[in-house]
């Protein structure tokens, strides 16, 4: 039976292809390796540690698991679930030992930048999210296995509205709008929960440069004012918040992909985000338009689901992924066990 390496680096991340971890132990011998955020020794930023669910869930299924550090030679197939060149990946190094085929997996919604200067040094083949990514021979879309779930949500309740939050007013950020005073005031948010008489519920990322989510919620309560809000920092099920949103105003953002595949009416804040695979999304808005007419009439994008998430429209993306995986390493190991 092949052996294949299975590398997580950080939850938010992997948690996209974690669903393929059941189906491949059918087929092959699985070994972890816990990098970076993923590792024990990480000390966990956000107010719920996710690594206990995914140990919890997908433990059983390895036969051996590593920490920071493995023998990669040893392997038939390596996974990441990053494609990042980085430390914080270890995936260079891991490529540089590795005596098969490496896949990458996208990192998330950004420019291209990260796939084109990883190919080559940190791994053979990367996945991404859909067809409009596929770039090269070595890009292969193959959709985003956890929103496949969403499919069991598609009739939930809505009893909020989302805001999913980027980089918050309060740091430094790489682009030129953040959710701080004047985003919370000149959105119009007031009107918009009048508008669907339910409270707000505002997500937020547990990131490693803070140190604590404690200021972010401090932040906030400074800055909000006469709204009936509450905040999330890390949720064991994104799927659940998503389905339950009557809508959805975001950065422009993996997260964001699960609610435009449910058909919930979505807003994205330009220029809040990279714009990545959601740059041709046509409800992207400026802070101060009004965008209540588009909520109304808006209606599920299917030829941008199909574009940008191969599997999206059925909910297929799981076995999209693992069928793209056997095709890799049963041609890898028909012809060659190390690199072209």
């Amino acid at each position: 039976m092949k052996r294949i390496l299975f590398v997580t680096s950080q939850y938010r991340v992997g948690e996209r292809i974690y669903p393929i971890i059941p189906l491949l132990a059918q087929e092959y011998k699985l070994d972890l390796l816990k990098v970076y955020q993923m590792s024990n020794s990480f000390g966990w930023t956000g107010d719920v540690d996710l690594r206990k669910q995914f140990d919890d869930t997908y433990l059983n299924y390895f036969n051996n698991v590593y920490d920071k550090f493995c023998d990669s030679s040893k392997y038939d197939l390596i996974i990441s679930d990053d494609n990042r060149p980085t430390n914080k990946t270890s995936l260079e190094s891991i490529y540089k030992n590795a005596n098969c085929k490496v896949i990458a997996c996208s990192h998330g919604n950004e420019e291209s930048k990260y796939t084109v200067m990883g190919h080559g040094r940190a791994y053979d083949y990367t996945f991404v999210f859909g067809a409009k990514e596929r770039h090269a021979e070595w890009c292969i879309d193959a959709g985003i296995p956890s929103n496949d779930q969403l499919k069991h949500y598609e009739s939930a309740d809505k009893t909020h509205i989302l805001i999913i939050v980027n980089f918050l007013g309060n740091r430094s950020a790489i682009c030129p709008v953040r959710f701080d005073e004047s985003f919370f005031n000149s959105t119009n948010l007031k009107k918009l929960q009048q508008h669907y008489n339910l409270p707000i519920a505002i997500k937020l990322k547990s990131r490693a440069d803070e140190g604590s989510y404690v200021n972010n919620i401090e932040y906030l309560k400074k800055i909000i004012k006469d709204l009936d809000y509450q905040i999330f920092i890390d949720v064991e099920d994104d799927n659940k918040l998503i389905a339950h949103s009557a809508c959805v105003i975001s950065a422009p953002s993996t997260l964001a992909l699960k609610p435009i595949q449910l058909g919930i009416p979505t807003i994205l804040i330009r220029n809040s985000g990279q714009h990545g695979v959601l740059d041709n999304y046509d409800g992207i808005f400026d802070i101060e338009q009004d965008f209540i007419s588009y909520i109304q009439t808006y209606q599920r994008k299917t030829e941008f689901i199909q574009e940008t998430i191969t599997g999206g429209i059925d909910y297929s993306s799981t076995n999209v992924m693992i069928s793209k995986i056997k095709q890799i390493i049963s041609y890898d190991n028909r012809t060659s066990t190390t690199r072209d």
